[in-house]
């Protein structure tokens, strides 16, 4: 119990990072030692969730990037973009940029940092699709 504390600690804390194997039993050994200390933590590594899913060894490689469809209806798809770094205009430092991807229509929703979804939505919504 008290090993699987001090490698976690060693491991994952948050001075120390995620270091690797190599690492990780070099921190160990400047304050501790225990038979099969090397065997005890490859283990811990191995089983160590967060590690094993993002590991490039795990990942599928990447294939090429593909075209979006095109739409056959004006706004039934669109793309979203949030343009920071603005200097504060009305209290404003963000834009949204909402465009339809089949006519290329643009517009761009001012909106005041931090946000949250409902604020981005509503925006959108009041923006994008006043009633005329």
């Amino acid at each position: 119990m008290l090993i699987s504390i001090i490698v976690a600690e060693c491991h994952s804390s948050s001075e120390a990072g995620r270091f690797g194997f190599h690492k990780t039993l070099a921190r160990i050994k400047h304050n501790f030692l225990w038979p099969r200390m090397h065997s005890t933590v490859k283990e811990f590594l191995c089983n160590y969730d967060i590690c094993q899913r993002n590991k490039s060894d795990y990942m599928r490689p990447t294939g090429l990037l593909q075209p979006l469809p095109i739409p056959t209806k004006i706004w039934t798809k669109i793309s979203m973009d949030f343009v920071e770094g603005f200097p504060p205009s009305n209290g404003n430092t963000v834009i949204i940029v909402v465009v339809d991807r089949l006519t290329r229509y643009a517009h761009f929703v001012p909106l005041r940092h931090p946000f949250i979804a409902v604020t981005v939505a509503k925006a959108f919504a009041a923006e994008c699709f006043q009633a005329s």
